[in-house]
């Protein structure tokens, strides 16, 4: 607050030198006390109260579905690299990524388990990213994803990386040369220009190719 003179002041919102008694002091949630003007004091109030509520603001946890505090939330990254806001207790139980491990997405294996970010059920299969209409990416559970092709809200599902392998024949983990030497082979007999090709299945090939060639593998 600047000070004009013995008996006028600055007001902190707006700058105009206004008589003391005019001057009303309002204190913010993080403890700073301003001074203002009648004019800027309402404003100042409500982006006092405001602040107040952000720092109570309550969220949802992705494992049980309870509200907390944002601030009694923690960001869990999980094996299938998805990262999710766990509470208390379900961050005890949430399988996370092992950081000295390579970066790996959970496809179904018997130690995975995923959670679908529609029903909120740990599962131990791959999950499908799926694609809605209005733009969100979602990892759902085979039955969520069945439920929501019903609803038409889909627009797209990306392959697999279970599938993929089915498609090119490889096991999990197989290496990035293996995985090539089976795409050759595979998109030799696929391609349109043989006769046991075609354009679906020469692109079904190099889908599953690209899918298991992503960094996140």
């Amino acid at each position: 607050m600047a000070v004009a003179g013995e008996r006028q002041a600055g007001c902190d919102g707006c700058g105009r030198t206004v008589p003391l008694e005019e001057l009303t002091t309002v204190t913010m949630p993080d403890g700073e006390t301003v001074v203002c003007c009648p004019a800027c004091a309402p404003h100042a109030r409500a982006a006092a109260e405001k602040s107040a509520s952000l720092d109570q603001r309550r969220e949802t946890c992705d494992g049980c579905a309870g509200e907390f505090l944002e601030t009694e939330l923690e960001a869990v990254t999980l094996p299938d690299d998805t990262t999710i806001d766990c509470c208390p207790s379900c961050l005890d139980t949430a399988p996370q990524q092992d950081e000295d491990a390579d970066e790996t997405t959970s496809d179904g294996g018997a130690d995975d388990e995923s959670l679908c970010r529609q029903c909120n059920e740990w599962v131990r299969e791959e999950l499908f990213r799926v694609t809605t209409i209005d733009g969100r990416n979602e990892r759902l559970c085979p039955s969520c994803k069945e439920q929501a092709e019903e609803d038409g809200i889909v627009r797209d599902v990306e392959l697999r990386k279970s599938r993929a392998r089915e498609i090119l024949g490889v096991e999990k983990g197989a290496s990035d040369e293996a995985i090539r030497e089976a795409y050759h082979e595979h998109v030799k007999r696929a391609h349109p220009d043989q006769k046991s090709g075609s354009k679906s299945a020469f692109q079904l090939v190099k889908g599953a190719y690209d899918r298991l060639l992503e960094s996140d593998r």
